[in-house]
């Protein structure tokens, strides 16, 4: 009786036992059509509301700042140390100029009942042009390394218009065998501000063999090819902060980081496509276009170019911005000559298409001026002349070369 009971009393104690080590089915969550959809076409990391491996990844990568960087550039080449003040000063005026232009739309109204559209238009320009003037210029000048000057504005068919800041030159002031001669524009397509796209700063860095304070020495130091620059770079501000620089012999991309408030490197060694599938130019003016980029236009959009593709056309109507695209995904950014309105074309060589040229072609690109000459080579004979610029990926501006040598041949 008592071996029965106990064979029982063990049987039991053992399917307890089991039962209790053996893990519970969950019962299973059921989802909704909605986040089915999402788990099956989006990656859970870009919509889960808890740290992922992806944010992990993001916040154990240090970043690269702008100074970090130049600290380290200078260790490397001690000759660029001149410059330094001078990436300095300029990062500091376009964080500023940054929240001018985001902020242009808050402070005015771009027009009041008194005032026709085309007058409260021009006058939003023209204080925002003048605001970002007034702070690069201060930010050069309060680094105490630098001497800023305002070349006078002749009314002429080549200067800018009369809302444009138009250029600035910065000399360096330390006293060595050589030093550094810039030219700047403070904010290169303001027209575009008031309607929320995107404007830029521009800027390049010659070297200056004699010293000399005074303002005509000062313009002729800088009238000078673009090829002979020391640095170039520009700021785009648009939905991001980006300063691109071409400083030795690579490009390197940082944007802005909201946060922190620091020019961090997002695009290192920045290489132009070889060959781009998209074309940049404002097509209004193809009535007054030379022939031959008329039919170059003609060729590639309509997909009878070298590569059988047919072209899309993008322009913003923004230097900056449509040559930064050009730089990051390929193609050709061309201002012609215009013969009905714009015979040279109708961008400042000096101190807009030769720095943005010379970044492009540090990225592997190339840049035309006409059908034999480099955009690099050409000698600027007056601070504000204008003259005709292509740029772009190397292919694409090689196949455009063929045409204007063409033409340029009968």
């Amino acid at each position: 009786m008592h071996s029965t009971i106990n064979k029982c009393f063990v049987f039991f104690l053992a399917c307890w036992i089991s039962e209790a080590w053996v893990p519970q089915q969950q019962p299973q969550q059921r989802r909704s059509h909605t986040s089915t959809l999402a788990a099956d076409t989006v990656d859970a990391r870009y919509y889960s509301l808890f740290e992922t491996p992806l944010q992990t990844q993001i916040q154990t990568l240090p970043p690269v700042t702008l100074n970090r960087f130049l600290q380290a550039k200078v260790q490397e080449q001690p000759e660029l140390r001149d410059l330094e003040s001078l990436y300095l000063a300029v990062q500091m005026a376009c964080k500023t100029i940054s929240t001018l232009v985001h902020r242009a739309g808050l402070v005015t109204p771009t027009s009041t009942p008194k005032d026709s559209y085309s007058d409260g238009r021009y006058y939003s320009m023209k204080r925002l042009d003048l605001l970002s003037t007034l702070v690069l210029k201060n930010a050069l000048k309060y680094t105490g390394k630098c001497q800023v000057v305002e070349p006078a504005v002749r009314l002429d068919s080549e200067s800018p218009a009369t809302h444009q800041p138009g250029v600035l030159i910065a000399k360096s002031l330390q006293q060595e065998k050589r030093s550094f001669v810039a030219v700047l524009d403070p904010l290169d397509g303001s027209g575009n501000a008031d309607a929320s796209i995107c404007t830029g700063t521009v800027f390049g860095v010659f070297e200056q063999s004699e010293q000399s304070d005074e303002e005509e020495a000062l313009i002729q130091a800088v009238l000078q090819p673009a090829r002979r620059m020391r640095a170039a770079g520009y700021c785009l501000y648009s939905s991001a902060t980006v300063m691109v620089v071409a400083i030795g012999d690579s490009v390197q991309g940082f944007t802005l980081d909201p946060q922190t408030k620091e020019f961090v490197l997002t695009h290192p060694d920045l290489t132009i496509p070889s060959r781009g599938n998209v074309y940049s130019c404002n097509e209004g003016n193809s009535e007054g276009w030379d022939p031959a980029f008329r039919q170059y236009i003609q060729t590639i959009k309509t997909g009878r170019g070298q590569t059988g593709q047919r072209y899309a056309h993008r322009y913003v109507g923004s230097m900056v911005g449509d040559i930064h695209r050009t730089l990051l995904y390929g193609g050709i950014f061309c201002y012609p000559r215009d013969n009905q309105d714009h015979p040279n074309g109708n961008l400042q060589l000096l101190y807009k298409s030769a720095p943005m040229a010379y970044v492009v072609e540090k990225a592997g690109g190339r840049a035309l001026g006409d059908a034999d000459q480099s955009l690099l080579d050409i000698t600027p004979e007056r601070v504000h002349q204008k003259y005709p610029c292509f740029m772009g990926s190397a292919d694409d501006v090689a196949e455009l070369q063929e045409y204007l040598r063409l033409e340029s041949s009968q």
